[in-house]
């Protein structure tokens, strides 16, 4: 009953509820976050914006109507994507397990944010540097109308000291071949929920249409992948420097269970991060990094 709701403009009629069916809807509802309440033609969902719209995110960004899905609420869009076949893209209202790097996951609140996955094809050579590539995308739309934001390796957009999203790339081994999909998740309205660590667009000032700027991105995705897959990460390096803020920065460095202090030195050729430890350079290919606060 609450899938049926997921447009607010059904087509065809729900059946007629009786008041304890309605309470447990309601309370089911509630229980995910949904936003529903009942009218005279049954269930709705309360939208905060616009809802997500696949035509018109195909058509902006150029993709078939039929490779795209939005949904009302799942697990996580990676591993929906993963599970459907003929899909390239997959959005959602909200996410009840969304996932980030080393097995952290998440809760979305509905119809605030953008949270989609994009299936590519094999990436041989570039999946290391790919999420941050993802990223730099992003920075290039909106840096114009964000000042403060920034690119926190390795796959991280900031504004300031609060998050504004993340990447994350996964691939599975399916039906005999690697399947890659990455996800993304940006805050884009006004969101109650969200921690002090983290930021959106509109709290910047920037208010956005979702679908539009989905596929902004997605055009952008299309054009700096290719790039990407043809001349390396090189080809970024002068948009990394824009974009990089840990640049001389005394950053804490968790990897491997260890915690450690150095400087950070800027990224390589193949977007591993660089950094002075005790006097020795290391190039890291993954690592939760951290600005040291000033004492």
């Amino acid at each position: 009953m609450v899938a049926a709701a997921t447009d607010g403009r059904m087509g065809t009629p729900p059946p007629q509820l009786d008041d304890a069916t309605r309470r447990a809807v309601l309370a089911e509802a509630q229980r995910w976050g949904l936003p529903l309440s009942f009218t005279g033609n049954g269930p709705i969902l309360d939208y905060p914006a616009e809802p997500l719209d696949a035509a018109r995110i195909a058509a902006g960004a150029g993709y078939p109507p039929q490779s795209i899905r939005t949904l009302a609420f799942c697990d996580s869009t990676n591993t929906r994507l993963f599970e459907a076949t003929g899909l390239m893209l997959c959005l959602a209202e909200a996410q009840w397990a969304g996932r980030g790097r080393r097995g952290r996951s998440w809760y979305s609140p509905f119809g605030r944010h953008l949270y989609l996955s994009l299936r590519l094809p094999a990436i041989p050579g570039t999946s290391a540097s790919l999420p941050l590539v993802a990223a730099l995308s992003v920075h290039q739309l909106l840096a114009a109308q964000l000042p403060g934001l920034w690119v926190k390796w390795p796959n991280d957009l900031w504004v300031g000291g609060q998050k504004l999203g993340g990447f994350l790339l996964e691939g599975r081994y399916c039906s005999g071949r690697q399947d890659w999909v990455l996800g993304m998740g940006l805050n884009c309205h006004l969101d109650p929920s969200l921690e002090p660590a983290a930021t959106c667009l509109a709290e910047h000032g920037l208010i956005v249409h979702r679908n539009e700027l989905a596929a902004a991105i997605l055009r952008q995705w299309r054009k700096d992948f290719a790039l990407l897959d043809q001349a390396g990460f090189v080809a970024f390096t002068q948009r990394w420097k824009v974009a990089d803020r840990l640049r001389d920065r005394i950053v804490e460095i968790q990897q491997d269970g260890r915690q450690r202090l150095g400087r950070a030195l800027g990224v390589d050729e193949e977007g591993r991060l660089q950094v002075q430890i005790e006097g020795h350079e290391e190039r890291l290919h993954a690592a939760d990094v951290r600005i040291r606060a000033r004492p």
